[in-house]
């Protein structure tokens, strides 16, 4: 037969553990949203980029005009190959002489913006935060 404190222990226990549970949960939902809102951030400065010449903004970054891409995407792991393809094709970037960028720049953005970019050999997407961190 189990004590008193052996049961509240117990109990304790099993609370504790579906506590934990609702709020890896709930940091899940809010990973979600995040990506979700990058999503739409990168939308809305494709937009501006798109209308350059009208506001006087500033061309996007090449490390923007990737996060753009990859957040259209849906964050789904390109290749560095795929990403040129796509900046150049979608006119987001252009080098200072007005080339197109190359895979090589591509590989280099992404390696320097770690911050901001995971990658996976010649594969690449935006960094996920790990579920443990807030």
């Amino acid at each position: 037969m189990k004590s008193d404190l052996e049961q509240k222990l117990e109990q304790s226990g099993k609370m504790v553990a579906e506590a934990l549970e609702g709020a890896r949960a709930e940091l899940a939902e809010l990973n979600q949203r995040r990506v979700h809102l990058e999503a739409l951030i990168a939308q809305a400065e494709a937009m501006q980029t798109a209308s350059f010449g009208a506001t006087g903004d500033r061309p996007l970054t090449l490390h923007a005009a990737i996060a753009v891409v990859l957040a259209e995407e849906g964050n789904r792991w390109m290749t560095v190959r795929e990403l040129a393809q796509a900046v150049n094709s979608r006119g987001l970037y252009r080098k200072k002489d007005g080339s197109a960028v190359e895979v090589g720049q591509i590989h280099a953005r992404t390696k320097n913006y770690s911050h901001q970019f995971e990658k996976n050999g010649p594969n690449v997407r935006l960094l996920v935060q790990p579920e443990t961190e807030a």
